[in-house]
């Protein structure tokens, strides 16, 4: 029988779920045929009540992140300063303790090997999970956020990040050293993959093939600073393509439409093309499609313009996970700018339409960013290496015995090894405690292959 892995979604913000998608298919495209692989949007597929108003809760707080004034920089340094995960801890099982109990049974219905997560909450719930029910379940949380919070559970279980200053935060909150690993951010196969330029893709979503296009966004929600940007950038008639992609925001969507068909006050320069869309699950194509993608600090969405080579333009950023995205990629990286207010965006769009060199200057990083590799495959390998070492740990203790496929897993190891020593310039890892820079010729073999013994 397959050890089975448990892939956990939560919406908390979509971009738990696109990195959670780009782990999953990585798992399914590598490893589908070693282990039984199953995704569950664990707070609502069971119909729980207490744990859907849970997940309802969580995604009302991330909308108050972003329409609330100030509510979500302050958010995190309070409950950093009141305990940070304990806090968590403490409201999750003593105060929320019907959709906590429901959350654990959520999990011992599915009777996982390897829980994976990317979210504080099913964090704490696998953890309770393996402290609880099962002493031998493998915990690996991956952090989606290009930084740290306080609100993680580090008691147990792989703690993945994406970057150095996520690793650092880590160490400074005293993340246990043996469990950290890191990798490059991770990014949905489909994006990855694709193929099609931006003349391309202008052609399949039906824009002027040579105007100058902008893309709007403001995360699945749309609340934040994106309706007033779009606003702006309507009444100042640039002869553009703008694109506004209103999410799950029906009310944003039809007051954008109305304006696109001449029915509001606002109008619409006969210069300009203004396309309005509501949630779109291959958003990505259109951020392709664009000379600038102009959106809040989401780190997810930012890196899926990034990997179709169209700079961002951030024009808020709610709290520190969001500043975080433009410390890591418009500061560290320089794949794009800010602009916090909506006249610098607007002045700056007019200085891309004269001369584009600073727009081929981000281009020409986001390359060199995306030669360091998609982080979802090196995740899955985590994964299987992990539960590789639990598997050999059961059977030596006599808890498990030894099936057919194990000679199958064997060779699986050695070519996670193998991979890893022939790619060392693609893929970060933290093997048994050690750092591995993207780009620096590191013998990592005896790294990863000390975890078969």
């Amino acid at each position: 029988m397959k050890q089975k892995i448990l892939v956990t979604y939560v919406e908390s913000g979509f971009g738990h779920i696109s990195s959670m998608d780009s782990i999953f298919g990585a798992l399914k495209d590598k490893y589908g045929d070693v282990y039984d692989i199953e995704k569950s949007y664990i707070l609502t597929d069971d119909e729980y009540p207490n744990l859907t108003r849970m997940n309802r809760f969580l995604i009302k707080q991330v909308q108050n992140t972003n329409k609330i004034p100030y509510f979500g920089r302050l958010i995190f340094p309070v409950v950093s300063l009141l305990g940070g995960h304990k806090l968590m801890r403490f409201f999750h099982r003593q105060m929320a303790v019907k959709s906590f109990k429901q959350g654990l049974e959520a999990l011992s219905r599915r009777d996982p090997d390897i829980i994976v997560t990317n979210h504080y909450f099913t964090d704490l719930l696998a953890v309770e999970y393996k402290r609880r029910i099962n002493p031998n379940v493998v915990v690996i949380n991956y952090n989606p956020d290009p930084t740290l919070h306080t609100f993680w559970d580090k008691r147990d279980g792989i703690f993945i990040v994406n970057n150095p200053l996520a690793l650092k935060k880590a160490e400074k909150y005293k993340f246990k050293p043996e469990n950290l690993r890191i990798v490059t951010p991770c990014v949905r196969g489909c994006i990855e993959q694709n193929t099609l330029s931006r003349r391309d893709l202008r052609k399949k979503w039906d824009l002027p093939l040579d105007k100058f296009t902008v893309v709007i966004a403001d995360g699945g929600y749309m609340l934040g600073r994106g309706p007033r940007y779009a606003r702006k950038i309507i009444k100042s008639g640039l002869p553009i393509t703008l694109c506004v992609i209103a999410g799950n925001n029906k009310k944003r969507y039809d007051y954008f439409k109305r304006v696109a068909d001449g029915k509001k006050r606002l109008k619409v320069a006969p210069c300009m093309n203004l396309n309005v869309y509501e949630f779109l699950p291959d958003a990505y194509e259109l951020y392709g499609a664009a000379d600038v993608f102009l959106t809040k600090g989401g780190p997810n969405a930012v890196l899926d313009s990034i990997y179709m080579h169209t700079p961002p333009m951030i024009d808020y950023c709610p709290h520190v996970i969001e500043a975080g995205t433009v410390d890591v990629f418009i500061g560290q990286h320089g794949c794009g700018e800010t602009a916090f207010t909506a006249s610098k965006a607007i002045k700056k769009i007019k200085l891309y339409m004269q001369d584009r060199s600073a727009l081929t200057k981000y281009e020409s990083n986001i390359s060199e960013l995306i030669a360091e590799g998609n982080g979802a495959t090196a995740v899955a390998d985590i994964v299987h290496n992990e539960a590789y070492k639990k598997y050999l740990e059961l059977i030596a203790s006599g808890v498990a015995e030894e099936r057919s496929g194990s000679d199958v897993e064997a060779e699986e190891l050695r070519t996670v090894a193998a991979d890893a020593e022939n790619s060392a310039d693609t893929d970060n890892i933290m093997a048994d405690g050690g750092f591995i820079d993207v780009g620096v010729e590191t013998d990592i073999a005896d790294g990863v292959a000390a975890n078969e013994h």
